[in-house]
This record gives structure tokens, sequence and C-alpha cells, in this order.
């Protein structure tokens, strides 16, 4: 498959997940809608594997593969998923636009990988300080607010640190493999954080239903089979491309369908973490090989 059509697949379904997260929480807990979302996946991932009469690889570098790309899901999907409790969906998605910043830092320690600049380095700083002006702003408003705020810039941060050290083991196995080892691990995990947050089965309404089928199956099995090819087949600069353009895509579908509201100081600050993305990905220097073949 080309790897432009991966790109772009990836970036459509990024932009619509918050929203949707959102959506399948409605008259619903966040642990549940999780938790049936991954399972669902789960099993269209076996059923996938089954059709094509694969074994799912259990060599030493593909457990350990499946236990980082498994704890990546459990611990980001799990902050996500309770940050969308509290703040707009399009507010989620910006703030995991700065992925490629902080993937460019864990590369450097990881991957040995020199990427600073001083158009980079310009990026970092802009991009921080439009987190900052939302997290100052944010504040002011209230505590749930910054909460929701934290715990998805936690979650980014995470995902940016798994997407470099699977890209680091390099394990031969397939993306659809890695998906399904990695919801083998995470799923059991998303079933005992419901149960110890009361294990209630609600009744969900048809939005949210619908939401939850959507994710576990473009968010959960789509999604994150052409994530993984992209971690396989891609450089780390070019996977981290991918939520510089879901912002704006996840803004104007929060503010269309789902009325969120954004404030001119939280404008501002998104603003500045957008164009930090921008001077970051595209400064004075030329656009990197790994880049342009998309």
């Amino acid at each position: 498959m080309p790897i432009y059509v991966v790109f772009l697949s990836v970036v459509a379904i990024w932009s619509t997940t918050p929203l949707a997260i959102q959506w399948s929480t409605l008259g619903s807990s966040f642990s549940f809608s999780v938790a049936s979302r991954m399972l669902i996946g789960l099993a269209i991932c076996i059923v996938l594997l089954i059709i094509q009469q694969k074994k799912l690889p259990v060599h030493r570098q593909a457990l350990i593969n499946y236990l980082y790309a498994g704890a990546g899901i459990f611990i980001t999907m799990s902050l996500v998923y309770y940050s969308a409790l509290s703040i707009p969906s399009g507010l989620i998605s910006v703030v995991f636009g700065l992925t490629p910043i902080i993937t460019g830092v864990f590369a450097l320690f990881l991957l040995k990988d020199r990427f600073f600049s001083l158009s980079k380095a310009a990026g970092l700083l802009l991009g921080l300080l439009g987190l900052f002006t939302i997290f100052k702003h944010s504040f002011s408003i209230a505590e749930t607010l910054l909460t929701g705020l934290l715990s998805v810039t936690l979650a980014m941060t995470f995902q940016a640190f798994i997407s470099v050290k699977l890209k680091q083991i390099n394990a031969h196995t397939s993306a659809l493999e890695t998906t399904t080892g990695a919801l083998l691990v995470s799923v059991p995990l998303f079933i005992l954080s419901w149960i110890m947050l009361g294990g209630e089965v609600p009744e969900t309404s048809l939005k949210a239903s619908l939401s939850i089928g959507y994710l576990a199956i473009f968010g959960s099995v789509i999604g994150f089979v052409s994530y993984y090819y992209l971690i396989k087949h891609a450089s780390v600069q070019v996977v981290g491309i991918v939520p510089l353009l879901t912002p704006v895509f996840a803004l104007l579908l929060g503010s269309t369908l789902n009325h969120e509201h954004i404030t001119l100081t939280q404008f501002f600050g998104i603003t500045l973490v957008l164009s930090g993305l921008l001077v970051y990905e595209y400064g004075p220097k030329k656009i990197p090989k790994s880049i342009s073949t998309l």
C-alpha cells in the first residue's frame, strides 16, 4: 500500500477520533467506553489474522514490541478518555499536535537522531509557549479543565515516547500483528480498570454506541494498523507530521458538530502551537527526503 494513502488515512481517523471519544462517553463511563472499544477491536484483529491464516509471532523481540505498544495504548487512551470528560475535542487534538516536537526530543536520546537546529528550537519554544498560554488560561476558568489538559498532555508525551521506542525495537512483525499483540496486552488492563471503577454496564445512547463501534473499527483497528505501519515503514519525523494536520480538522468538526467554543486566549495559544509546528517542520532548511517521499 502506498505510504501516502496510509498517511492520509491516519490523518482522517485522528481528526475524527477526539469527537467520537466524547460522543462514546455520553450516558456511559469513560472506562466502559474505552474497554468495550478495545475489546471489539481485538476481536476484529483476531478474525483478520484467522482469515489471513497467520499466527501471532511470539519470539522475544515481538513480545517486547507488544508489551511497549500495549502499554502505550492503555496509558495513552485511558488518559485521553479521562480528559475528554472535561475539555473540548478540538483541544485534545491541538495538544497532540505537539507530538512531532516531543517525538524529536525522544528520538534525540533513544535513536541518537540529531534533529535540533535554530528553526526546530524556535518551533519547540513556540509550541511550548502556546501550550503554556492554553494552560494558564484554563487554570483561571476551572480546575477540571486544567486536569483534563494535564491528562491529555501526559498522554501525548507517552505516545511520543512509545512511537520512538517501537522504532528503536524494530521488531519484524506486521502492523496487524503489532496491533493484535498490543491489544492482547492492553485489553485485560482496560477491563480490570473498568471493574475497579465500578464495573457497571450502562444503557448507552445510540450516538454513544455508534461512536464506540466507529472507534473500534477505525480507531482501534484501521487507525492502529495504519499507525504502526507508518512507524515501521516511515521515519520518525513522518510519523510525527500526522498531528500537524489533525488539529485544524478536529477543531472544525468540534465547532460544527459539537458546538464547542474556543475562547480568544485559547485560540491565541492554539495559533502559537500550530505556528511552532510549522516552524519546526518547515523552517528555512530543506524538507527532509523522508518527508518528501510522501
